[in-house]
């Protein structure tokens, strides 16, 4: 699926794939390339002038984040957020050439998503009105914003698993691990991305100006944030992990330790019944009239005894 809007100078226009050889009539042109079919690929590669074989690139999610400069136009591969089943994180490509920006993902963006929102809620001229080099840090922004909200939604995640843990809920291990999976997704991924803002920032490309460079300088101060905050999170859901190893721990000792108690209750009443169950003719008290009751107050008072002593150590 292809979305393609251009700037003039005034309003933002939709502009058909047939339209891009008059792209130089325009300020910019951002060319949104969603899960495209071949025949859409073949079209816009003979539009812009890059090869197909080089767009798919752009569409494979394991591809590593770097900046590639070309002959006539510039490969950027940038990770981003993936919200399916499970938050993950995937690759994209944006190609750079004259003033045309193209965005081009297999899966869906929501931080690409985004940006037309912004399109339609700010002024045009805002975004897209001071070339490509902002543009890309406009595009760049949002994937880290992204982040950051999931990231700060995560902080109230772990609040909310901690109190479940101190209470007992034995079942949030599975979901410990999904988040500790998805931060671990999120290390590689913003790692990769600050490599990127790196070279961006301080590599003086002709679609950069020094004013973007100075953009880009600060979302990669605000990329090693993240990377601080993901580090965070991460060992607090190990120690969660360890605190609920050990709690189940404490939980498992202490009916070991009553049952023990209960066992050990009963050893000396079992041993003294299993004495005087012994098939002897001649055994203390069987001719008395009170032996059966005496027996049963000599178990009674060890019973008592022991369960003094248990109190007393402070095991019950």
């Amino acid at each position: 699926m292809l979305k393609i809007l251009g700037y003039r100078g005034e309003d933002i226009v939709k502009i058909d794939l047939e339209e891009l050889e008059n792209y130089r009539d325009y300020v910019l042109i951002w060319i949104d390339c969603y899960a495209p079919s071949d025949e859409e690929l073949l079209k816009l590669s003979r539009k812009i002038g890059i090869s197909v074989d080089e767009l798919k690139v752009g569409l494979d999610e394991q591809e590593v984040p770097r900046v590639e400069e070309e002959e006539d136009y510039y490969l950027i591969i940038y990770k981003a957020p993936l919200f399916e089943e499970e938050v993950t994180t995937t690759s994209f490509g944006i190609f750079i050439k004259d003033n045309i920006v193209l965005t081009i993902h297999i899966d869906k963006i929501k931080s690409i998503g985004k940006i037309y929102s912004l399109l339609k809620s700010k002024k045009p001229k805002t975004l897209m009105g001071k070339g490509v080099g902002f543009f890309l840090y406009v595009l760049l922004n949002q994937i880290t914003l992204n982040y950051s909200r999931i990231l700060l939604n995560l902080e109230d995640k772990l609040d909310t698993l901690e109190d479940a843990l101190i209470n007992g809920d034995g079942n949030v291990t599975e979901e410990i691990l999904q988040l500790r999976k998805t931060l671990v997704y999120f290390h590689k991924a913003l790692v990769s991305n600050k490599d990127v803002l790196s070279i961006l920032k301080r590599k003086y490309l002709p679609i950069t100006t020094q004013e973007d460079r100075e953009h880009l300088e600060d979302l990669y101060y605000d990329t090693l944030q993240l990377l601080d905050m993901e580090t965070t999170y991460r060992e607090l859901l190990v120690s969660m992990m360890d605190m609920g190893l050990s709690l189940e721990n404490i939980r498992m000792n202490q009916i070991m330790k009553i049952l023990t108690m209960v066992t050990t209750v009963f050893a000396v009443p079992v041993w003294i019944t299993g004495v005087f169950g012994m098939n002897f003719k001649y055994m203390p008290l069987v001719d008395n009239p009170y032996g059966f009751w005496i027996v049963m107050g000599v178990v009674l008072i060890t019973i008592v005894i022991l369960m003094y002593i248990f109190i007393k150590e402070g095991w019950l």
